[in-house]
C-alpha cells in the first residue's frame, strides 16, 4: 500500500461517471488502498450532470448486450452478465442511498435529479483524494509503477476519461494517443459520433422545424419508433438518435444511406390511411387539402405531404406512409450524446487491463462499446467500471 504523499495505489484518470463509480467501489471493497482521482474540470462528473436532461436515466431493465455496438459481444455479454440491471439497482439504492423511480423500463433517481446520484457517487468516494483543474499529459512507466504528469506515481492507472463527444464537458480524446501507445496500433476503433441529429438536404423539412411526430423510421432494414423532430438542418429525436450511431459507421466503411423513410402515422396501416385521406377530402371539398387533412396531420407536415404527392388519396395516404427524407451526414461530436468507437474491447482482459500493458485499464465511454438511448451507456459506466475495481482489488490481495 502507498504511503508517500505523491503515491498511489490506484490513479484514476477521469472524475466522470466511470470514474467516480470506480474509485467509490474500490473504497467500498478495500478501503485501505490509495486512491487518487485527477479530473481536468474543477468539480466531478460535469457530463453525468447533464445526463437525461439533468434527470439521469441511470439504467434500463432490459439491459442486453443486443442493444450495443462493440468489437466483442461475447465479452460484453458476460460483464454485463455479472452486473445486471438489478444488480445495479441494488447497488445505487443499498449502497449509494439512492431510490430508484421507474418509468416503464427506464430506471431514474426518485428525485429525477442527475445531482443526486452525482452526490451519492461523490459521498461514496469519501478515501479517495481529488485533484481538480488538472489536464493528464503524459503516464510514462516508471519501473514497476506508472508517473502521471511527471508528478504523481501509480501502481494500477485507469483511463476512465471519457470519448469525444459533448467536449465541452471535458471529453476530447487527448489520452488516446498515451492509450494507444500502450495498447497497441491495431487496438483502436474509429470514433464516431452516435446518438446525434441527422443531416437532410430536403428543402421542404425547413418549413417543418420545431415539429414533433409520433412515428416508425426505417433505414436499410433497421425500424425505430418514437418521437422525431423536424429542424433547420434535418431530423433529431429519439427514432433518428438510434439509428444515427448505425448510419455513421455504416457511411464511414463505404456503404451508402442516402435517406430514410418515416411512417408518419403508424397506428393506421395503408388501407386506412388511404380511406381516411379520400373521406377527409370528401367531406370538405371547400377547404384547402391541406386544411381537409388538418385532423389527420399537422397542417404544415400536410403541406409537405400533399405537395411531394400527386393529389390523389391514394399516392397522399402512400407518402403519409412512406415519407423519404435524404440523408446528408450527421451532427459532430459537439451535438452526440456518446462516442462509436475507441479502445477495442478486444484488446482488454476480462477485467478490462490491457493485455499488454500490465497495471492499466480502461472503462466507460473510452472503450468501445456504445448503446441505444435507454439508460444502457450509463449501465456499460457503471459495470465497466465495478469491473476495473473488482479486478484491481483482486490483483492487491494477491499481490
Amino acid at each position: 500500500m502507498s504511503s508517500n504523499n505523491n503515491n498511489y495505489d490506484v490513479i484514476i484518470i477521469g472524475g466522470g461517471a466511470s470514474g467516480l463509480m470506480c474509485a467509490a467501489a474500490i473504497n467500498m471493497k478495500e478501503p485501505s488502498l490509495k486512491v487518487l482521482i485527477i479530473e481536468k474540470n474543477n468539480k466531478p462528473g460535469r457530463k453525468l450532470l447533464a445526463t437525461g436532461n439533468g434527470r439521469c436515466n441511470f439504467t434500463n431493465l432490459s439491459i442486453s448486450s443486443d442493444c450495443y455496438n462493440t468489437d466483442d459481444i461475447d465479452k460484453l455479454q458476460s460483464i454485463l452478465g455479472v452486473y445486471t440491471s438489478d444488480i445495479i439497482i441494488k447497488l445505487f439504492e443499498k449502497k449509494l442511498g439512492v431510490i430508484p423511480a421507474f418509468k416503464g423500463e427506464l430506471a431514474y433517481p426518485i428525485t429525477y435529479q442527475s445531482k443526486t446520484v452525482n452526490d451519492a457517487l461523490v459521498n461514496a468516494c469519501s478515501k479517495t483524494e481529488f485533484v481538480y483543474d488538472t489536464e493528464v499529459t503524459s503516464v510514462v512507466k516508471d519501473g514497476m509503477d506508472y508517473k502521471v504528469n511527471g508528478t504523481f506515481t501509480g501502481h494500477v492507472v485507469v483511463f476512465a476519461c471519457g470519448g469525444v463527444s459533448l467536449p465541452d464537458s471535458g471529453s476530447n480524446g487527448s489520452l488516446y494517443p498515451a492509450i494507444r501507445s500502450y495498447a497497441g496500433n491495431d487496438s483502436f476503433e474509429k470514433l464516431l459520433p452516435s446518438l446525434v441529429p441527422l443531416k437532410s438536404s430536403d428543402k421542404d423539412l425547413k418549413k417543418l422545424s420545431g415539429l414533433r411526430q409520433e412515428c416508425t423510421v426505417t433505414m436499410c432494414g433497421r425500424v425505430e419508433k418514437g418521437e422525431l423532430l423536424f429542424t433547420d438542418y434535418g431530423v433529431s429525436g429519439i427514432c433518428i438518435m438510434q439509428l444515427s450511431g448505425y448510419y455513421n459507421r455504416a457511411v464511414s466503411s463505404g456503404k451508402k444511406i442516402d435517406s430514410l423513410y418515416v411512417d408518419l402515422i403508424p397506428s393506421m396501416d395503408y388501407e386506412a390511411k388511404k380511406n381516411c385521406v379520400s373521406g377527409l377530402l370528401a367531406a370538405f371539398p371547400d377547404r384547402t387539402p391541406a386544411d381537409a387533412l388538418s385532423g389527420l396531420l399537422k397542417k404544415p407536415i400536410a403541406e409537405c405531404v400533399i405537395a411531394r404527392s400527386d393529389g390523389t388519396a391514394d399516392n397522399i395516404a402512400y407518402n403519409i406512409g412512406n415519407f423519404r427524407i435524404s440523408l446528408a451526414g450527421s451532427l459532430g461530436f459537439d451535438n452526440a450524446q456518446v462516442t462509436s468507437g475507441g479502445v477495442k474491447l478486444s484488446s482488454l482482459t476480462r477485467g478490462l487491463e490491457m493485455i499488454n500493458s500490465r497495471g492499466l485499464y480502461v472503462c466507460g465511454e473510452a472503450v468501445n462499446v456504445d448503446g441505444i438511448c435507454g439508460g444502457f451507456n450509463l449501465h456499460w459506466a457503471w459495470s465497466s467500471a465495478l469491473t476495473v475495481a473488482d479486478n484491481i482489488v483482486d490483483t492487491f490481495e494477491v499481490e
